[in-house]
């Protein structure tokens, strides 16, 4: 029922609730509503039986209105033990609606007693009041008028109820017209999103609509992003795998034919087999991010490990190959959380990084859950530094914009953040641990 319910479009869901609270407004609500009307009514007969009793009894006289003119009176004496007066069947009423009240009130201390009691298909209210030591006056009223006055007062409570329902509905019903014209431009936007085709979103809401439309804006200029990147990733791509192929072809079918590029054999096929390292390096960096991707998925938990000893072995292989620059390591015992050869290829790039820019010193510091990587080269561009870690993205010395992305990867995905900042006398590469 429920799926059901949920499967229509808002304007019929808002209509099916609004039938089923006119369903339980009629069953539930209108008994209530009748059940104090006729409270109401009741004390308004006794309030008019009063008010005409107390007329005749201090200035000898009726009101003379629609409803005191419907209030009939006799007096009764004790001490001849019948009426004085009376323009009614006293007999009938006295035997079966107010006699036995009339003679419980002659034998109490009480003064005045009303009540209420049905007689053949009508009902009468009374009021009984003591006037002197022998004599009462009955005032007493049919529920003619109590009918009329009910059925006004339930006419007026009800016209008063609906009006409010339909307004209310009414505004509910606009409210929900209101909600679903943003939510289709909305699908409009999504739709076109899917067909690659333009469209402006222009929803100024600050509600969560609002919030949402603010959301796939910002998702669509994101996705626009990564297709330019996208675009660039195969330019880059094609033209980083293109020059070492080219190469290695061009070579081997010179030596093929005897003929030796860089004078003798040896030479031309070291060459050959540089592009060949080369070409083997960007296509595992390719490899190397995907799988960075599936394992970011799985959510594997792991152990600290200390990450002093990796740096150091890092430091050590980097000082082989750029012995002209100084090398400097401040590093205390600190675990951090990973896989150790993730981390390790994650330092790796960003001290790759910086001895192509670094002038002459490349300074490491280890806190607790805090590492930097200085170099002493040149500042990057503020333009540049939004896109830095995105993948594809190439530096002014960047060879195929693979490494930095590799290392925003490896510490998003255990936990910790990147960030690249210029300082006065170079660049600072700086991982912390994520609160």
């Amino acid at each position: 029922m429920y799926k059901k319910f949920k499967g229509l479009s808002l304007i019929r869901q808002l209509l099916l609730i609004l039938i089923v609270i006119g369903i339980l407004f009629a069953a539930i609500l209108m008994p209530v509503v009748d059940y104090n009307l006729h409270s109401i009514v009741d004390n308004q007969m006794y309030d008019t039986l009063t008010e005409s009793q107390n007329s005749i009894i201090l200035f000898g006289s009726i009101p003379n209105d629609k409803k005191t003119r419907a209030v009939k009176h006799m007096i009764y004496d004790v001490s001849l033990s019948s009426f004085l007066s009376s323009n009614l069947n006293t007999n009938d009423l006295y035997d079966y609606v107010f006699g036995d009240d009339l003679e419980r009130l002659i034998e109490s201390n009480k003064s005045t007693i009303e009540n209420k009691k049905d007689f053949i298909d009508k009902s009468y209210y009374y009021l009984i009041t003591k006037i002197s030591d022998n004599q009462y006056i009955i005032s007493l009223m049919a529920d003619d008028y109590s009918d009329e006055l009910l059925i006004a007062l339930r006419n007026q409570v009800i016209y008063i109820q609906y009006a409010f329902f339909i307004v209310i509905a009414l505004f509910l019903i606009a409210w929900v017209l209101s909600l679903i014209h943003p939510l289709k431009k909305i699908k409009d936007y999504i739709d076109a999103i899917k067909n690659n085709e333009k469209y402006d979103l222009n929803i100024e809401y600050n509600d969560e609509i609002g919030i949402v439309s603010k959301a796939l804006i910002e998702m669509k200029e994101n996705l626009d992003l990564q297709e330019s990147i996208k675009e660039e990733m195969i330019h880059n791509i094609s033209h980083d795998l293109k020059t070492p192929i080219a190469l290695i072809k061009t070579y081997s079918e010179s030596v093929k034919d005897d003929i030796y590029p860089y004078g003798d054999k040896n030479s031309s096929m070291d060459i050959i087999i540089e592009n060949a390292n080369r070409l083997d390096h960007k296509v595992k960096s390719f490899l190397y991010l995907n799988r960075l991707d599936y394992l970011q998925g799985e959510n594997k938990e792991t152990e600290p490990f200390e990450i002093k000893e990796t740096i150091e072995k890092v430091a050590t292989q980097l000082s082989l190959v750029h012995p002209h620059l100084n090398i400097e390591l401040n590093l205390e015992n600190v675990c951090f959380i990973g896989e150790e050869e993730h981390w390790r290829v994650a330092i790796e790039n960003i001290v790759e990084n910086a001895s192509r820019y670094a002038k002459s010193l490349i300074r490491i510091t280890l806190e607790n859950d805090y590492l930097v990587i200085f170099n002493d080269g040149e500042h990057i561009d503020e333009d540049k530094m939004e896109y830095l870690f995105k993948p594809y993205v190439r530096g002014v010395k960047g060879q195929f914009g693979l490494g930095l992305s590799i290392v925003e990867k490896t510490a998003h995905m255990y936990g910790y953040e990147v960030n690249a900042y210029n300082l006065e006398n170079g660049v600072s590469f700086q991982f912390k641990k994520k609160k």
